[in-house]
C-alpha cells in the first residue's frame, strides 16, 4: 500500500484558458495531464465523456479490503483502453476533506476494465475525496467522487486545524522546505522545495514516476484539484521545483513526494495566494 499522510493538525492551467474554465473557451483538459498542464478538475463525478462508477463507497475506518471502480463513457460502457501517464495507467488520490490523511496509490486494471485497488483503507472516520487520474484517447482527465468512513467521531470533531500557511515540514528524518514566496493568481510560479538532512541539502534525489517529485495542489473550499509535475532540476543540488498557476487566490494545500536518497518521502504545506 502507498505511503499515507496523516495529520492531527496541521499550472496548472489549459492551453485554452488561465484558470476556471469560461462559458467562451473550449471545454479544458480538467486537472491531469502528462506535462502537468490542465485546469483544476476532480470537481465532478463526470467529465470529458468519462463518469466515475464506484463499487462502494462506504467503509469501515481502519479495516483493509478490496476496492474496485469502473469508468464508462456516456453511453454507460465500460472504458478498457486507458494510456500511461509518468509510468502508470491511473492514478488514484485520496484526501481527507479537511485536506489530511493523503493517500497516492495506483490501482490495477482487469480486462474487463475494472480498477482494483487491493488492502484499500481509509484511516479515520470522516468524508474523503477520491480523484482518479487517467488519459483515454490522449485526453488527461481527473474525476472526484466522495467516500464516506463511518463511526465513531464522524462529525465535526475529526475536522482538523490547519496553519494558515507553513514551508517547513519534517518526515522520515527529512526536513524540507518550501522555499518559494508570495504565490499571485492567474500567475505562473515557481515552487521549489529543498530536502535536508542534518542540515545539510541531501545528496541525491532519485525519480519517482519518472521525475524528481510529484506534487498535488487542493483549493481549500472545494477541493478543486491541481496535479503538477516538476521542472528539470539538478538530482544533486537537493531541490525539486515545479512549474504552477493557481487559477484563484485563497488557500491551498501542498501533497509534496520525494526520494531523497531511495526513500520515498510525502510531506505537506500551505500556501496562501494572493489576489
Amino acid at each position: 500500500m502507498a505511503p499515507s499522510l496523516d495529520y492531527p493538525h496541521m499550472e496548472d492551467h489549459s492551453t485554452h484558458d488561465h484558470g476556471e474554465s469560461s462559458p467562451e473557451t473550449a471545454d479544458p483538459v480538467r486537472g491531469y495531464a502528462p506535462n502537468g498542464h490542465a485546469a483544476p478538475g476532480g470537481l465532478a463525478v463526470a467529465a470529458n465523456g468519462l463518469r466515475l462508477d464506484p463499487a462502494e463507497t462506504r467503509f469501515t475506518p481502519g479495516t483493509s479490503a478490496e476496492w474496485t471502480f469502473r469508468i464508462v463513457d456516456d453511453d454507460g460502457k465500460v472504458v478498457t483502453d486507458f494510456e500511461e501517464a509518468h509510468g502508470e495507467r491511473s492514478h488514484l488520490v485520496v484526501v481527507r476533506r479537511d485536506l489530511t490523511r493523503f493517500q497516492h496509490l495506483h490501482p490495477e486494471l482487469t480486462s474487463d476494465g475494472t480498477w482494483r485497488v487491493d488492502d484499500f483503507a481509509l484511516s479515520d472516520s470522516g468524508v474523503y475525496r477520491a480523484f482518479v487520474d487517467v488519459v483515454v484517447d490522449g485526453r488527461p482527465t481527473t474525476l472526484g467522487f466522495d467516500l464516506f468512513a463511518s463511526g465513531a467521531g464522524t462529525g465535526t470533531e475529526t475536522v482538523a486545524e490547519r496553519p494558515d500557511s507553513s514551508r517547513r515540514a519534517t518526515a522520515d528524518g527529512y526536513d524540507i522546505e518550501l522555499l518559494t514566496d508570495g504565490v499571485v493568481a492567474r500567475e505562473s510560479c515557481r515552487l521549489t522545495f529543498e530536502v535536508r538532512r542534518d542540515g545539510d541539502p541531501v545528496s541525491k534525489l532519485d525519480e519517482y514516476l519518472g521525475a524528481l517529485g510529484h506534487l498535488v495542489a487542493l483549493r481549500e473550499g472545494d477541493l478543486a484539484y491541481l496535479h503538477v509535475h516538476p521542472e528539470g532540476t539538478d538530482p544533486d543540488s537537493g531541490q525539486v521545483a515545479f512549474q504552477a498557476r493557481f487559477p484563484t487566490s485563497g488557500r491551498y494545500r501542498l501533497f509534496l513526494q520525494t526520494r531523497p536518497e531511495g526513500e520515498l518521502v510525502t510531506t505537506a504545506f500551505d500556501v496562501r495566494v494572493r489576489q
